[in-house]
């Protein structure tokens, strides 16, 4: 399986150090919403997407033994968690992971569900994420609409529906001590700019290489397989390299798109007007006319219609 790297961390980052990191290859970073030594604000979130890191919101506050989850504390939890993601700008329909810290054996389940049930009460217009251990991930499966596995307490067992997997606890990368997470599908994430998912997709003129980063995509190097010819979604970008996949939200293969004859497409969702499109792709009005000789009429566009960018 095809994975993007992503770390999380209770360190407040800045442009410089979220750009080093970057640099090493993260794609998404996970930072706690509130407000406490550990948490962002407005100023942090922009300068993360800046430095071209998708930004994953978690709330957590005890949630490190039983006792902690009750119904009403759901509650609570669930009211301060919109509000502290209003707060920052976290745009609706992303996603807000709540934690459960502890080793929860199955007398603790009980208690967590009836967490959940609260936070659910109390939630509106994010989407709910669950972070913990392979047995709670088991228990509050169905429950949620993203599931974040720690390695902690799971005794090697990873469960098959999680998006996001964290591996390895308190490492220093680029000064910034983080746990390392495997990201396995979307989970929900957003920016600054409030896009939370791609709504590019690729067209592969000429059969290519296909590679595990962008970095060996970009040299030339490691190749392990091939990107056939067709329609693809885009996972991700960096260094001028695509990550292409068939199932969105689902990282796939790195691939040069300079070698692959690739045309980028920009699907429309409700909303768009071709101006917009143009401003986000960084081209102007007249040549994304020239590139979609097909629009007679620059105000009579359609949803899940494709506009060519590039």
């Amino acid at each position: 399986m095809m994975m993007a790297r992503g770390f999380d961390c209770a360190t407040k980052l800045n442009t410089k150090s979220a750009s080093a990191l970057k640099k090493e290859g993260f794609d998404y970073t996970a930072r706690y919403l509130g407000n406490s030594w550990k948490t962002f604000d407005k100023t942090e979130a922009e300068a993360i997407s800046k430095a071209g890191l998708k930004l994953i919101s978690i709330f957590q506050k005890s949630a490190d033994r039983a006792a902690y989850f009750t119904e009403a504390q759901g509650k609570a939890d669930g009211l301060e968690a919109v509000k502290a993601a209003k707060a920052v700008g976290q745009p609706p329909g992303t996603a807000i992971y709540f934690a459960v810290d502890f080793d929860a054996r199955s007398s603790a389940m009980p208690n967590i569900l009836a967490y959940f049930n609260g936070v659910k009460k109390t939630f509106e217009t994010y989407k709910l994420g669950i972070y913990g251990s392979y047995a709670v991930m088991l228990a509050v499966k169905g429950k949620a609409d993203y599931y974040w596995q720690t390695y902690a307490w799971s005794n090697g067992r990873i469960a098959d529906f999680i998006h996001m997997h964290q591996y390895e606890n308190n490492i220093k990368v680029a000064g910034v001590l983080i746990d390392r997470n495997d990201v396995r599908k979307e989970p929900g994430h957003w920016s600054s700019t409030g896009k939370s998912s791609a709504t590019k997709s690729f067209e592969v003129k000429t059969e290519t290489a296909a590679y595990l980063t962008a970095a060996d995509a970009k040299l030339g190097k490691h190749k392990k397989g091939i990107v056939k010819t067709g329609s693809y979604y885009i996972f991700n970008e960096s260094a001028g390299m695509v990550n292409v996949t068939k199932q969105q939200g689902v990282p796939g293969s790195w691939i040069n798109p300079k070698a692959s004859g690739s045309t980028e497409y920009h699907t429309v969702a409700k909303g768009d007007s071709l101006s917009k499109i143009a401003q986000q792709y960084g081209i102007t009005l007249a040549n994304l006319q020239n590139l979609n000789p097909q629009i007679k009429n620059i105000h009579l566009i359609y949803p899940n219609q494709k506009i060519k960018v590039k």
